[in-house]
């Protein structure tokens, strides 16, 4: 149990259209704290100190939260003999006498990602204790005592109205529960908000045993830290991830800062409409990961994202809910297909892969290979079907971190990923790490035999699945056929192949049928004109009609014979 609670608040500049202040230029202009006995839960210290913005200015949006203006801070402390200010503080009441503490904010957003991010970018090294911080935060406190009271299920953490209602906690005019969230409060008041909050958990918090999980388990990011240091781990995990993320943007991201990942992973939702805001990225080497951490609090598309530390088992763990970023924003239409080499998604009408030029053909039979009886069509509506009972297997319990964080929830799923240490009793199945996995798809294609790889280079229509037909052979019903489109002559396929694609790409048969083919169909033509020809003499043929032709690769000795060819063709 800790010795202290030190409830802190950090007031920054801010502005409401992101003009003057972007949220990752933002500056501390006020942080102020209160020391309290987790034994008697009294206050036993309290200060605070302003500080100066150097790049960002007060704007009038930012006096309206923090009740702060230029001339108030233009005189204040430097961030860095604020942050000494605190660092002092801290060594004289707590860390000199041998105990230990714990920070306790509302979301803890400043605290992990603004405090480190203003510090990185002012080449000033935090004290320990502030650069990996151990915290509880409020609303994630609240929302596990609200779990056991539901009763107060109404009031949601969002609000902090709700939150001092549910809690019955007595505010001193002018606050109130009405305008609690619109007028100022400077950081001293907001720091007396967060003590009345904790204080009242606290209490409404007993007996123990009946909130097991309420200020129990701090968020320790120096933990976090040293397991990644230790397992040399490649994986990072994202947070705070706009809605509609792509791979692409990731990758632009990462690259503008210098990272270089191979991997990226989102969770799975219950509605694809609405993705998840985390993720995970995994690098070739320990030494890109970490130095990726750097990058936290950086905006992506006007979000800042919080860039943690995480490992591979996380990634085992979660396996079942993962799934890969969507390549663009553009949604799939129907009869687009991913490569399974690089992962890149092409059009319909592409008859090789747009980024490593994977051919489509291949693809169709690696899915094959995977899935016997691929249906596109079936496929998408039993993931349908599955992924609402999926998604609620997976609200019963909590996937965890190996260390003692746990994330945010995610789209209002209680899946939480804990370090280790927490969950070593648990025992759950372990997949296939993506990692491995896309490993493996990338050497599929070398796995395909020649004989296969012959068969679809030479569009044999014995290679594709009769229960592969969309609709009994009636093609994709939900396209229409166009001008120009063709179905497959491949009576076991009949896919419905746009006009630009000359292969089909479900089965890889080309668009017209090979001579042996056409023989077949033909041969009731040329034995009716068999006769006829018995009868003609050889020398109406001399008029440069009796040369062999070897132009189209079939050996006709006659003009006559390449007329039955032609129209056996027309035939079909």
């Amino acid at each position: 149990m800790t010795d202290f609670y030190v409830a802190l608040h950090i007031s920054t500049t801010v502005d409401e259209n992101n003009v003057y202040v972007t949220k990752d230029t933002s500056e501390v202009i006020e942080i102020a704290w209160n020391l309290i006995s987790s034994s008697t839960l009294e206050i036993l210290a309290s200060d605070s100190t302003l500080i100066r913005p150097i790049n960002t200015p007060i704007t009038s949006t930012c006096t309206n939260l923090t009740g702060l203006s230029w001339d108030q801070v233009s005189n204040a402390n430097s961030f860095k003999e604020g942050i000494s200010k605190l660092d002092q503080f801290i060594h004289e009441n707590i860390i000199s006498k041998g105990l230990n503490f714990v920070f306790v904010t509302l979301d803890g957003w400043e605290l992990r990602v603004g405090l480190p991010r203003e510090a990185k970018d002012k080449n000033i090294v935090l004290p320990p204790y502030l650069q990996h911080s151990k915290s509880f935060f409020l609303r994630n406190e609240y929302s596990k005592w609200q779990s056991h009271h539901p009763e107060t299920l109404s009031y949601g953490a969002a609000n902090i109205g709700n939150i001092l209602t549910a809690l019955e906690i007595e505010l001193t005019p002018p606050l109130s529960y009405s305008n609690i969230g619109s007028i100022p409060k400077r950081a001293a008041n907001e720091v007396d908000i967060l003590t009345k909050i904790l204080v009242q958990l606290i209490k409404k918090s007993k007996p123990a045993d009946d909130h097991p999980d309420v200020l129990t388990r701090p968020f320790d990011s120096k933990t976090d830290i040293r397991c990644f240091l230790s397992e040399r781990s490649k994986v990072l995990y994202l947070s705070n991830l706009p809605n509609d993320t792509t791979q692409s943007e990731l990758e632009s991201w990462f690259t503008s800062h210098g990272g270089r990942p191979i991997a990226f992973w989102t969770l799975k939702t219950s509605d694809p409409h609405k993705p998840a805001s985390s993720g995970f990225v995994v690098f070739s080497t320990h030494e890109e990961a970490a130095e990726s951490l750097g990058i936290n609090g950086r905006c992506l598309n006007d979000k800042p994202i919080e860039v943690q530390p995480s490992s591979a088992r996380v990634l085992d763990r979660a396996q079942e809910i993962l799934t890969p970023f969507p390549p663009s924003k553009n949604r799939p239409r129907p009869g687009d297909w991913t490569c399974p080499s690089c992962g890149f998604s092409n059009f319909q009408r592409r008859t090789a892969c747009f980024r490593c030029s994977f051919p489509a053909a291949s693809a169709v039979a690696i899915k094959e290979q995977i899935q016997p009886s691929y249906n596109p069509q079936q496929q998408q509506q039993q993931q349908q079907q599955q992924q609402p009972q999926t998604i609620n297997q997976q609200q019963q319990h909590h996937h965890q971190h190996d260390h003692q964080h746990q994330h945010q929830q995610i789209q209002n799923q209680s899946q939480h990923h804990q370090h280790q240490h927490q969950h070593q009793q648990q025992q759950q199945q372990q997949p296939q790490q993506p990692q491995q996995k896309h490993q493996q798809h990338l050497t599929q294609p070398q796995q395909i035999s020649n004989k296969k790889l012959n068969q679809l280079n030479s569009g044999n229509s014995n290679n594709s699945n009769g229960s592969t037909n969309n609709n009994n052979g009636q093609g994709n019903r939900s396209v229409p056929f166009r001008a120009g489109d063709w179905k497959c002559l491949n009576e076991n396929c009949q896919y419905h192949n746009f006009a630009k694609n000359i292969t089909c790409l479900r089965c890889g048969a080309p668009r017209t049928l090979d001579f042996s083919q056409t023989q077949i169909q033909g041969s009731q033509l040329q034995n009716q004109k068999q006769s006829q020809l018995n009868q003609i003499p050889l020398n109406q043929f001399n008029n440069n009609n009796n040369s062999v032709n070897v132009s189209n690769g079939f050996g006709i000795e006659n003009q006559e014979q390449l007329k039955l060819n032609n129209l056996a063709f027309t035939h079909s």
